[in-house]
Parts: structure tokens; C-alpha cells; sequence
């Protein structure tokens, strides 16, 4: 079957979008061809719903998201038949265990960050979990053993990898914090710096910085609208959900309802 493949393109909201796309389409395009499920890369919840929005209008196929576990965040895109309907299908992602006597302030990022200093890519890589002791790493099968060859240290802490099942996945005990409060407008930085704890001027300076995403988007716009359900991630520091959205005070602030995912 023949793929209009720039009108899917034209979805794309920035050139990663359209690598993304334009990766996915020629999968399908591997499909029609092959007749066999094939498997793309980690996806965050923006990019699936960017991605299923192109799968939907492809006659032929179908498509799963799965990220190895049931409360998974980043999940690998999978392409398939239509005729497969609910079959099984081997997704290839294995899951390793991150041991070492880690301090209490070793977190994600430094495990994602040692990850991806051994040259890996961060789209092969899924969710990784921090549990005591260490984290587990949903990833690419076919990484398993070159990570095993290359990563000695987490940090300067020497770290052990075991290979484990996946049956043996927790999910994130993400502690939550709720936050009442008001702002002044639903700009990104005002309900950012509400919801991070820090002044607007300083969250101005982290989203130009372009250290800031909404909905796992990079923004570099502190006037850019938020939106109820939106999601606002800072690396290093979490992120939050804006919850809900109330009326306005008498003052004309907008009441909100934040969680804090710490």
C-alpha cells in the first residue's frame, strides 16, 4: 500500500516530530512488505498520541503501544498487521536491575544519565524505576548485553546489572503532593513557578533556558497558555499536573488544583 507520506509529515510540530513520523511510516511501510509485526522506539505520551493520530488513518494496519509493564510511561511503538487483531506479539523489551550502596540523592536522572553516557539512545531506553538499593531499566533487548559490557558506575559509584523478568517490574512509588493555590494567569510560567515552589522570574529564566517541558514537549515560551490535565516536567526536579482549574477569585486569580509528582 502506498503511504501519503507527506500529509502525515505535515502533523509534525517540530523537525523531532517529523524524524519520528517519518521513522514510524517507513515500519508500516516494512509491514505491508514483510507481513510481520515490527517494533519502533520508546515513545513518552505526547509522542504516542502524536503518532497513533498517523496509525488511525493507515488502512492495513494496526498498532499497540506497550512498555513492558502495566503502568509503564514510555512505551514502545509496535506496528502490525491488521489481521493480527489481539494476538500476542514479542514487544523485545527486557528489563535489568541497577544495584549498587548508592547515597540517598543518587535519583532518575543520574541512572538515565549513565545510561545514556555509554552511547545508547534515550528512544531505546523506557521507564526507569527507582527502587531500593538501585532502579530497573525497561530497554531494548538487544542492549541488554552491550550495557552489561559498558556501564561500571553510576556517578563514581560502581553499580552491578543483573538481567530480571519483567513479571518482577514495581511500579514508581512516586511520592504526590497536592497543591491548592492561585495565580495570577495560566501562563506556563506563572502555574510552573506555583507549582515547583520557585519565583516567576526564575522559572522564566528555566523555560527560556529551555529546561522546561509541557505535556513532554520542549518550550521555550513562558507566555505559552496551560491548560487543565496539561503536564509541566523540569528535569532533575519531577513534574507536576495541573489537576484542575477553578473560577477566579474576587481578585480575578485563577484557583489551582496541582499535584507535584516528587
Amino acid at each position: 500500500m502506498k503511504i501519503n507520506r507527506d500529509s502525515f509529515l505535515k502533523l509534525a510540530g517540530d523537525d523531532a516530530d517529523k524524524l519520528l513520523l517519518a521513522h514510524f511510516i517507513d515500519l508500516c511501510e516494512q509491514v505491508f512488505l514483510d507481513v510481520l509485526p515490527k517494533c519502533g522506539p520508546f515513545l513518552n505520551p505526547r509522542e504516542q498520541e502524536l503518532c497513533a493520530t498517523v496509525f488511525r488513518q493507515i488502512e492495513g494496519i494496526t498498532y499497540r503501544f506497550d512498555g513492558g509493564y502495566r503502568d509503564a510511561e514510555r512505551k514502545r511503538g509496535i506496528i502490525l498487521p491488521d489481521f493480527y487483531g489481539t494476538d500476542p506479539v514479542d514487544t523485545k523489551i527486557n528489563a535489568v536491575l541497577l544495584q549498587g550502596k548508592f547515597p540517598q540523592e543518587i535519583g532518575h536522572r543520574d541512572f538515565l544519565g549513565a545510561v545514556l553516557a555509554t552511547g545508547i539512545d534515550r528512544l531505546r531506553v523506557g521507564d526507569i524505576i527507582l527502587v531500593e538499593g538501585g532502579a530497573q531499566v525497561l530497554l531494548d533487548r538487544d542492549l541488554v548485553f552491550y550495557l552489561k559490557q559498558n556501564l561500571f558506575k553510576i556517578g563514581s559509584y560502581p553499580v552491578e546489572l543483573d538481567e530480571i523478568d519483567l513479571e518482577q517490574i514495581v511500579s514508581s512509588c512516586e511520592k504526590v503532593k497536592e497543591i491548592k493555590t492561585t495565580v495570577s494567569s495560566l501562563r506556563l510560567d506563572a502555574v510552573a513557578a506555583a507549582g515547583f515552589g520557585m519565583s516567576r522570574t526564575a522559572m522564566a529564566r528555566e523555560i527560556k533556558a529551555k529546561r522546561v517541558k509541557l505535556n513532554w514537549k520542549e518550550i521555550d515560551s513562558p507566555s505559552e497558555t496551560v491548560k487543565e490535565g496539561a503536564i509541566i516536567s523540569i528535569r532533575g526536579r519531577g513534574r507536576v499536573e495541573i489537576a484542575e482549574v477553578g473560577g477566579l477569585t474576587k481578585k480575578g486569580r485563577y484557583h489551582l488544583s496541582l499535584r507535584r509528582f516528587l
